[in-house]
């Protein structure tokens, strides 16, 4: 028979255990939010908004937007939720291909402001939480640019700071020199210009005014780096890379196949494949010396820089610039597959196809994101009609990663038809009056429509012509005017970025991909946690209304409830609860609920299986 003091020993020995018990569960439940929660950096919760400058806001009545004017805007940002502002070129630039031929690396064109303009905007940025990104444009430069200058008069160490070749030989009808190659520029045309100076061909892969800078050429590489340096200390807290796939290019310099693609006349860009002027391997470690310039700085200003890189390529290549191994590359490069491989007839299998593939495609520990439009394509309203814009944009602010979003897509702006005689984008100038509407960037880049006055208050009545015609439906379709509407798209904007901020789910949680019939897209983001409220996203790609049964969605317990939040033309109130098992999706509109996470009842449970089996191994 046990004594007393046995049992005494017996019931301490259990009352330990199960305080032991008791903290292992709470370590572990503990460990298991901070896993879900733990290295949420800014750029990684945040939105990034593009100011395309020339059309956001003019500020001194001369038809084109500038520094001043963002800067009296910068209360935009904050209303609408954005953390990031990223801009479009505003160094001194002839632009010929506005900004984006860069004659002077350190220097803000006029056209914009000065630098103390643009210390008063990174001030104004940092008192209002803002973070501000500029535009890089490393392949090139303007034939404006002093390096180039000096290039051609073969002064070193420019001589070799670009890429020239001498000529294949003379046209013997013309007299004309022969370019090296077949090799045509991305706007249309030999990618080749002579230059009598220096009685040789320079490569230039956008239009002529923008000579390729020569990457193989170690001087420009840290030229390149110093100018990153120069403007971190000014006050950007990052930058986006423009053009990366054109860095180098193969030094034996042959001609390029045909693409055989019977859409591109013989002197488009498309008309040949592009196997050795874009996507070589060693432009990836440029990238990578980048990144090591970003982070250094970081670490000697003490304030977090982000690197982003635009580059349209395949999916394999787009992953290799987020780094190899342990050598780091971009935070992200841009996710443009809402861009290039969504349209108006994806079917909800296809789109979850799309969206898994780019997940699915990311290096371990890399980080996504989701770019629905910018200054180069078809804004997204006019892509996808004015309903399904917004399914777009609310997948994009839900989805895991960094949101991005182009100035005029929280208003739903639509592209400009713009004319011939207005026609002003390099681009579509070379297609010439028959093409150019199929390749001009115009339509997409005209003013923001702040309001329903003249020039929809992008500049005073009285000021110059704007740069470029501003969309007649201004009047109707505005900022002022969304103001005041309960579920306008700038309403239903502010409700996604306040989700992006306040909710641990969008944040860091778990994604879950799911179709109903052909036509009804569905995706969660969940965190396993019972206290946490999870996001369910319902997108309808049809052109009528559909009602649609969700009891088969991963993670919805039988029986949950899913409260409403916000959507497009719904008939549902926000915060009205109703079973997934009957849920009316409006025609090409998305539907946003929240739920409790039925994941977490069975994480529970095996954890307590596991505590059962420590517990008897105990005794």
């Amino acid at each position: 028979m046990p004594t007393n003091d046995s049992r005494t020993l017996h019931l301490s020995i259990d009352s330990l255990n199960m305080r032991i018990v008791g903290v292992i569960l709470a370590t572990l439940l503990a460990q298991q939010a901070s896993a879900q929660l733990a290295d949420v950096d800014w750029w990684k919760t945040t939105t990034f908004y593009q100011v395309y400058p020339r059309s956001f806001k003019d500020s001194n009545a001369n038809g084109i937007g500038d520094l001043e004017g963002i800067t009296l805007k910068l209360d935009h940002f904050v209303d609408i939720g954005i953390g990031g502002v990223w801009l479009s070129p505003v160094f001194k630039s002839p632009m010929k291909d506005f900004g984006y031929d860069v004659s002077d690396f350190r220097e803000i064109d006029p056209i914009f402001g000065t630098m103390a303009d643009f210390e008063e905007l990174a001030q104004g940025c940092k008192d209002r939480g803002l973070k501000l990104v500029l535009d890089f444009v490393p392949n090139h430069s303007s034939d404006e640019h002093v390096w180039f200058n000096k290039s051609i008069a073969r002064e070193d160490p420019y001589t070799d700071y670009y890429t020239w070749r001498d000529p294949k030989g003379i046209n013997e009808t013309s007299g004309e020199p022969i370019p090296p190659n077949n090799w045509l520029s991305v706007f249309g045309g030999s990618a080749w210009e002579y230059n009598e100076e220096r009685e040789q061909f320079y490569l230039h892969q956008f239009v002529a005014g923008q000579p390729d800078l020569n990457y193989r050429n170690p001087l420009v590489v840290t030229e390149m780096e110093d100018i990153l340096r120069f403007w971190m200390d000014k006050g950007a807290d990052g930058f986006r890379l423009d053009a990366i796939p054109h860095l180098m290019e193969d030094q034996t310099f042959p001609d390029e196949p045909p693409s055989n693609d019977p859409e591109f006349t013989p002197d488009q860009w498309g008309s040949l494949s592009h196997i050795y002027t874009a996507d070589l391997p060693e432009l990836y470690p440029i990238i990578y010396g980048f990144r090591k310039v970003v982070d250094e700085k970081q670490e000697e200003l003490g304030r977090q820089m982000v690197m982003m890189v635009e580059a349209y390529t395949s999916l394999e290549n787009t992953m290799k610039y987020y780094g190899e191994g342990d050598v780091k590359g971009a935070h992200f490069p841009f996710n443009f597959e809402f861009i290039t491989n969504v349209n108006n007839e994806t079917t909800a299998s296809e789109l979850k196809e799309i969206i898994d593939r780019w997940q699915n495609a990311l290096p371990s520990g890399a980080w996504s994101n989701w770019v629905i439009g910018n200054h180069d394509r078809t804004r997204v309203a006019s892509r996808f009609g004015r309903d399904f814009s917004i399914a777009a944009i609310t997948m994009g602010q839900l989805l895991p990663g960094t949101a991005i979003t182009y100035n005029g897509e929280e208003i739903n702006m639509e592209d400009t038809w713009i004319s011939w005689a207005d026609t002003v984008d390099p681009q579509g100038c070379q297609a010439g009056p028959e093409f150019y509407e199929k390749f001009s960037r115009d339509p997409v880049r005209t003013p923001y429509q702040w309001d329903d006055s003249v020039y929809a208050g992008f500049t005073i009545p009285d000021s110059e012509k704007p740069w470029l015609p501003v969309n007649g439906n201004y009047e109707e379709l505005n900022l002022a005017a969304q103001k005041q509407e309960e579920n306008s798209p700038y309403a239903i904007y502010k409700k996604l970025t306040a989700m992006r901020k306040d909710m641990n789910a969008v944040k860091s949680g778990q994604l879950g991909t799911s179709t109903v019939g052909e036509n009804i897209f569905v995706f969660t983001r969940y965190l396993q946690s019972a206290d946490e409220k999870s996001v369910l996203v319902v997108v309808n790609l049809a052109e009528n209304e559909v009602n649609a049964d969700l009891t088969g969605v991963p993670t919805l317990r039988s029986g949950a409830m899913i409260t409403y939040h916000v959507g497009v033309n719904s008939s549902y109130t926000a915060g009205q609860e109703l079973s997934p098992s009957s849920v009316n999706v409006p025609a090409r509109g998305s539907l946003v609920f929240l739920y409790t996470n039925a994941a977490s009842t069975t994480v529970l449970a095996s954890l307590l299986l596991v505590f059962s089996v420590i517990l008897s191994l105990l005794h």
